[in-house]
């Protein structure tokens, strides 16, 4: 089990800081998938050859949706600024959704990589203590998927804060699966519970 301090210090913070981030991401992950298609199928040449009022039916019938959700899902692109500033709107959103945790100022990378409608999210931030490795990680998917709520999976990775190049964890946890973690109860469960829900996870602690 995780040291009781360390685990108390993690809750406190969590507990006192934001629990969101700045609403600058209103998108949600079907909506962004359901864009990200309408814009790929603009291309295709059969919807080309149609007349301009016959394609938004064609494609919400060749995507088995109502024509109603597609255009909510066109409006909320649209109004978002298009693929590209929706992902650099998210990528400031998860900075910004560390600000007062034990993670503020330890990420390193961030990146929302929107080029496929299935969205991967990276992030990677310099480890803490070595025995809060599992509770960093897990508060780092619950604050990404919050900021980033398009990101279908999110691959998050540690990296020794004395040796950059030394990577202490690595992982990928899908969104859906990160909202399966209750943030106030990482101090409890990361390490025995919530770790489980990522995949591929290598964890290499400081020390051992």
């Amino acid at each position: 089990m995780l040291a009781r301090s360390a685990a108390s210090l993690l809750l406190a913070a969590a507990l006192l800081s934001p629990r969101h981030a700045r609403a600058d991401v209103t998108m949600n992950e079907e909506q962004f998938k359901t864009y990200h298609d309408y814009l790929d199928a603009l291309k295709d040449p059969r919807v080309e050859k149609m007349k301009p009022a016959k394609r938004l039916p064609a494609i919400a019938r060749n995507f088995g949706i109502p024509l109603s959700r597609l255009k909510a899902a066109i409006r909320a692109g649209e109004e978002a600024g298009g693929v590209e500033a929706i992902a650099q709107a998210c990528v400031e959103a998860i900075k910004q959704s560390v600000a007062g945790t034990p993670l503020d100022g330890r990420l390193r990378d961030v990146r929302v990589d929107t080029s496929d409608s299935h969205v991967v999210t990276y992030v990677s931030w310099k480890a803490g203590r070595p025995d809060a490795i599992e509770q960093e990680a897990c508060l780092l998917a619950v604050r990404a998927r919050k900021a980033a709520p398009i990101s279908a999976d999110l691959r998050l990775w540690a990296v020794d804060a004395g040796n950059p190049d030394h990577k202490v964890f690595d992982g990928m946890i899908s969104g859906e699966a990160a909202e399966n973690i209750r943030e106030t109860r990482i101090p409890d469960f990361a390490d025995s519970r919530y770790i489980k829900l990522f995949e591929h996870v290598h964890l290499d602690r400081p020390g051992q």
